[in-house]
C-alpha cells in the first residue's frame, strides 16, 4: 500500500527509476500501488526540486475531468502521422484483455450492482456537462466518443476505427464503426458524429465545450462510416479535446434537445439509464447490445453521499464499492491501509483554487489579487488541512506535466507585509473597524463552498483568517453548485478544483482562461492571454508549443486570475470484491471509464 508518508520516503531525494524501484522494495510498497507512484514521483536528477519530490494530486471536483497526463504520450498528430493509435482489434474487445490475468470463468463474471459514491448532485446527464467528475463518471457509461483517454492518458479508439491528419493539419479523416447500436436500437453512423460536432459548434446552443471546436470549419460526410473534419486552422488540441466529445444520436437529440437529453439520455455506451434522481442517485443498467459486448455488472449506481465521513464509513463497512470524490485526507490515508480495499494514489492535474470574479471592485486590480496570494500560508494549509498530501501550485499547470510545466514564474511565498503594501498601493486603506475601504466600497466578499465538503471547508476557514489579518471581511456560504454561480457571474469567490489546462494531457486552457470561455469562472479577460492560447492550439511543433505554454504560465502567475493553491494527492479505493482493476494507473478518476470491465467476486 502507498501513503503520503511512504511517498515522502520514496522521493526524499532525486532518484533514478532503478533506485526508486529498489527503495520501494525495501519499504514493502506493493507493485499495483507502486505503478501509480512511479509516474507521479520520478523526475530527472537535473530537474528535481523541493516541489517535485511531493508531486502527486485532482480532479476536478467540479472539475474539468480527467486530471490529465504523462507527457510522452501527449504530442498531437504530427503532420499526417496519427499518434497513440491502437489497433482496431485491441479497442474492440476489452474483456479479452481482462481475461488474460484472471482464471475466473467469463460466464461467472456477469451480474450484480457496482455502487459508487459522489459528493454532490448530478444535475444533468448531457455530454456537455461532464465538467464535474461525479457527473462524468455516470455520463461516460451512457455515451461513447470517437476516441477516449484512459487511466494512463493513452488514446484508445472507441467509435472511431481509424483517423488520419493531413500534412497541413487542416483535415482529419475519420472512419467509424459499422456495428454500433444506440440504446433505442437505432444504428449509429457518421451522421451522428456530424450532428454532435455541429451542435457543440452552434453558438445558439451556448455549449460549455464549444471552445473545443472553435478551430473546426465544417464536418463533411463521405458515406455512412467516413467523414472529414475540415479545420479553419491547425489545432493541436483537437485530438484530446474535440475528438473525445461524447456522441449523441441525431434522430433523438434533434427531437428532445438539450433539456430532454439531460434527463433521458440515449447513447451507445455500455450502460443505459434506468433511474435518475439528481440529488440522490443515478442508476444505470447493462446495455446488452453494446458493441464491445455487454458489461459484466448488471448495474452501476452513483449514489449521492454529501458527507465525507459517511462515504468513508461506507467504504470501511462494504456499504459501497468506491467513492468518486475524496473525503478528509487523514481518512483517505488511513483507508489505504485497509486490507479489504484496493487503493490508488495518483497525481492530480486539477489545481485547488479560489476562483474570483475579476470584474468585482474587490478583485479588478492585479495588485489586489497578488496581495491575496501573499496573504496565504499555503505551506501551512497543506500541512494542516491536507496532512502534507499535496504539492504547492506555481501556476495553472501541474508539475507532473513534465513536458509543459514551467517553474520559472512569479512566486508567492507567505508575506502578509507585502500583501498589505500591495493593497495600499491599490487604494485599499484600513477603515475605523479594521476593514479596508476604497471609494466607499468595503473590502468584503462571500466565498462559496460545496454543501458537506469536509475536505475544503477547513481550508476555506483558514483562508478567511489569513485575509482577515490584512483587513478583509469574508463570509462562507455552502451551496450545491458553486461552479454554476461563478460561471454565470453571480458569485464573488468560490473554492474548488479544476484543470486550468492539462485535461487528458493537453495544455490548452481556452475554456477557463480565454475571454468568454465556457468555464471562465473568474471572468478574466486579457488580450495577451487570449493571443497565447490561440497560438498554442494552432501550433503543431511541440517545441514551439512548449515555449507558448511557458509564456501562458508566466502570465497566469503574474496576473493571478484565480488564487492557485495546490495539487492534491488523489485517492481512489475499491472494495476487494471488485475485480478487473488495472495495475498501472496514472489517473484514478479515469478508472471509471473502465467500469464496463469490472466484475464482482463475492
Amino acid at each position: 500500500m502507498k501513503t503520503p508518508n511512504i511517498q515522502t520516503l520514496l522521493t526524499a531525494s532525486p532518484l533514478s527509476r532503478r533506485q526508486l524501484l529498489q527503495r520501494a522494495a525495501l519499504l514493502g510498497v506493493s507493485m499495483p500501488i507502486f505503478g501509480s507512484l512511479i509516474t507521479a514521483c520520478s523526475v530527472d536528477d537535473d530537474e528535481a526540486t523541493d516541489d517535485s519530490a511531493d508531486d502527486v494530486v485532482e480532479d476536478d471536483d467540479d472539475e474539468d475531468i480527467a486530471d490529465e497526463p504523462d507527457t510522452d504520450d501527449d504530442e498531437e498528430p504530427d503532420d499526417d502521422e496519427p499518434v497513440d493509435e491502437p489497433d482496431d482489434d485491441e479497442a474492440a474487445d476489452d474483456h479479452d484483455d481482462a481475461d488474460d490475468d484472471d482464471d475466473t470463468d467469463d460466464d461467472d463474471r456477469y451480474g450484480g450492482r457496482i455502487i459508487a459514491m459522489g459528493h454532490h448532485s448530478i444535475d444533468s446527464l448531457h455530454p456537455d456537462d461532464i465538467g464535474q467528475t461525479v457527473a462524468w463518471a455516470a455520463i461516460t457509461q451512457i455515451h461513447d466518443a470517437l476516441v477516449a483517454v484512459d487511466e494512463n492518458y493513452e488514446i484508445e479508439l472507441e467509435l472511431a476505427t481509424d483517423y488520419e491528419v493531413s500534412d497541413d493539419g487542416l483535415e482529419v479523416h475519420v472512419t467509424v464503426r459499422d456495428d454500433v447500436l444506440f440504446h433505442d436500437g437505432e444504428e449509429f453512423n457518421a451522421e451522428d458524429v456530424k450532428y454532435t460536432f455541429e451542435w457543440f459548434m452552434d453558438d445558439d446552443n451556448a455549449a460549455i465545450s464549444s471552445a473545443d471546436f472553435v478551430s473546426v470549419d465544417s464536418v463533411e460526410l463521405e458515406d455512412d462510416y467516413n467523414l472529414r473534419i475540415m479545420m479553419a486552422e491547425p489545432d493541436a488540441s483537437f485530438l484530446r479535446r474535440g475528438m473525445t466529445a461524447m456522441i449523441v444520436p441525431e434522430h433523438y437529440h434533434s427531437e428532445v434537445g438539450y433539456d430532454g437529453h439531460s434527463s433521458e439520455p440515449i447513447g451507445t455506451g455500455p450502460f443505459m439509464l434506468a433511474e435518475w434522481n439528481p440529488d440522490d442517485f443515478t442508476l444505470l443498467e447493462a446495455f446488452e447490445d453494446h458493441w464491445r459486448g455487454r458489461p459484466y455488472a448488471d448495474e452501476f449506481e452513483v449514489r449521492i453521499v454529501p458527507e465525507g465521513s459517511v462515504r468513508v464509513l461506507e467504504l470501511e463497512t462494504g456499504g459501497a464499492d468506491t467513492s468518486i470524490w475524496v473525503a478528509g485526507t487523514d481518512d483517505e490515508v488511513r483507508l489505504t491501509e485497509e486490507p479489504h480495499l484496493t487503493s490508488y494514489v495518483t497525481a492530480s492535474l486539477a489545481v485547488n483554487n479560489f476562483p474570483m470574479n475579476n470584474t468585482r471592485p474587490q478583485f479588478d486590480d492585479v495588485r489586489v489579487r497578488q496581495a491575496l496570494m501573499f496573504a496565504l500560508d499555503r505551506d501551512q494549509m497543506i500541512e494542516t488541512a491536507f496532512v502534507g498530501a499535496a504539492v504547492k501550485a506555481t501556476a495553472n499547470l501541474a508539475p507532473t506535466l513534465d513536458e509543459w510545466y514551467e517553474p520559472d514564474v512569479a512566486q508567492y511565498d507567505y508575506d502578509p507585509d507585502r500583501a498589505i503594501e500591495l493593497l495600499e498601493e491599490a487604494g485599499w486603506v484600513e477603515g475605523d473597524d479594521g476593514i479596508r475601504e476604497r471609494d466607499g466600497e468595503r473590502f468584503e466578499w462571500e466565498c462559496l463552498t460545496f454543501v458537506g465538503d469536509e475536505v475544503r471547508r477547513p481550508q476555506a476557514e483558514m483562508a478567511v483568517e489569513y485575509w482577515s489579518a490584512i483587513g478583509a471581511e469574508v463570509s462562507i456560504r455552502e451551496v450545491s453548485a458553486a461552479s454554476a454561480e461563478m460561471r454565470d457571474g453571480t458569485g464573488d469567490m468560490a473554492l474548488h478544483n479544476w484543470t486550468y489546462g492539462g485535461t487528458n494531457g493537453e495544455p490548452d486552457a481556452r475554456t477557463v482562461l480565454q475571454t468568454g470561455g465556457g468555464n471562465n469562472f473568474n471572468h478574466f479577460s486579457n488580450e495577451e492571454m487570449d493571443d497565447l492560447l490561440d497560438r498554442g492550439v494552432a501550433e503543431v511543433d511541440p517545441e514551439v508549443r512548449r515555449e507558448i505554454y511557458s509564456e501562458v504560465q508566466k502570465l497566469f502567475a503574474e496576473e493571478v486570475p484565480t488564487l492557485f493553491m495546490m495539487y492534491w494527492d488523489w485517492f481512489n479505493h475499491f472494495n476487494e470484491r471488485i475485480k478487473g482493476l488495472p495495475d498501472d494507473v496514472q489517473s484514478g478518476s479515469n478508472l471509471y471509464l473502465k467500469v464496463r470491465d469490472f466484475w464482482i467476486e463475492e
